[in-house]
Parts: C-alpha cells; sequence; structure tokens
C-alpha cells in the first residue's frame, strides 16, 4: 500500500510539472528544430546590415545569452558585428538598447555553420513581452571588407509561435532600428536563448 502511494504520488507530480509548460521553460529553442542546412541570407554589406528573431519572454525573465549559426556565404572578407536585445512594439524595435554586446570580428574561412553566442546577463525581461533579439553591422560598418556576406541557419516559422524572423536592409544606419518597421521573411532563424 505504501508504494502504490508513493507510486500515485509521483504520478501526480510528473502530470503537475508536464503541465506547467513553458511558465518553466528555461530555453527558447529553435535550434533542435533545424535540419542544419536551411538558411536564410545575404547579412552584410553592403545593403542588408541587420537580422534578428522577435520573442515573447517567457515567465523566467531573465535572459541569460543567445546564440545563432552564421555561415560564410562563399567570399573572403570581414565584418565586425554587435549582438543587441531591444523591446519590440510590433513593427520595430523601441526605445534604447537593453543590452548591447561589445564588437566581435566575424570572419570565417570555411563554409560550416558557426555557433556564435552573445552572453547577456542575467537581463531582466517582463514576461509575455516581445522583444527582439538581433545582430548587426550597422555600428561599425566602415570595418566591413570586401562585401563580405553570411548566410543564417532557418527553421519553418511554425517552430515558434512567440515570434518570427525580421532583418533590415538599412545600409548602415542604425537609427532605422527604432525608426522604420523591420521586413519579415517568413521563418525563425536556429537560436537558443537561454533564460535563469
Amino acid at each position: 500500500m505504501y508504494q502504490r502511494a508513493l507510486l500515485a504520488a509521483a504520478c501526480t507530480a510528473a502530470f503537475t510539472f508536464a503541465g506547467l509548460g513553458d511558465s518553466l521553460a528555461k530555453s527558447i529553442n529553435t535550434y533542435k528544430s533545424w535540419d542544419g542546412s536551411n538558411y536564410v541570407y545575404e547579412f552584410g554589406c553592403p545593403n542588408t546590415t541587420t537580422y534578428g528573431q522577435v520573442i515573447t519572454a517567457p515567465k523566467t525573465g531573465m535572459l541569460n545569452k543567445f546564440s545563432f549559426w552564421w555561415a560564410n556565404a562563399g567570399g573572403d572578407g570581414s565584418m565586425v558585428v554587435r549582438g543587441e536585445v531591444y523591446a519590440w512594439d510590433g513593427s520595430k524595435a523601441t526605445g534604447s538598447a537593453l543590452w548591447e554586446s561589445k564588437a566581435r570580428t566575424i570572419s570565417y574561412s570555411d563554409t560550416d555553420f558557426h555557433k556564435v553566442t552573445f552572453k547577456t546577463g542575467p537581463l531582466p525581461l517582463t514576461p509575455g513581452a516581445q522583444y527582439i533579439l538581433f545582430s548587426s553591422l550597422d555600428k561599425d560598418f566602415e570595418k566591413c571588407q570586401n562585401n563580405y556576406i553570411l548566410k543564417w541557419g532557418l527553421v519553418d516559422d511554425s517552430v515558434y509561435p512567440g515570434g518570427t524572423f525580421v532583418y533590415q536592409n538599412n545600409g548602415g544606419d542604425e537609427s532605422q532600428w527604432t525608426a522604420t518597421s523591420w521586413s519579415t521573411y517568413g521563418g525563425d532563424v536556429a537560436l537558443i536563448a537561454a533564460f535563469k
């Protein structure tokens, strides 16, 4: 009888935790659905300088880091990028940067996909609110060499219902992040956003 009671209690606890779903989510992970080869491009100079993923903050609320997957689109060169986190108003970034990384030089000599991680935090986000996690070369546009272009890992838009992939063709003008609506493509980037 005692063993049955313990088993029943364990099953009840398992079903209870399973039902909590996203409220206990520690990450947003579209990477696990990525086939390792599907991509969107051309991220780089001279034009499409800003790519990102809109997310909805889970109840855990503290963003710790986020990762994208990038590959050289077949040329020689380099670019200097920064990771950014902004609030999202439904069509564009809004307000001031909630977080910005240091400048980072990217120059892959192969065409393999590479994981690129930006460590933010802990960065408090409002649960249920939307944010844009993105990377851009706008602030370092003049440092882009040989019209260097990257591909980003991409999954079907149905993989993550809390947001979508967005981009800007702003030619190095970061003021457009909060002034102009971003374009959509119909997908989600391969992403892991880890929360604490």
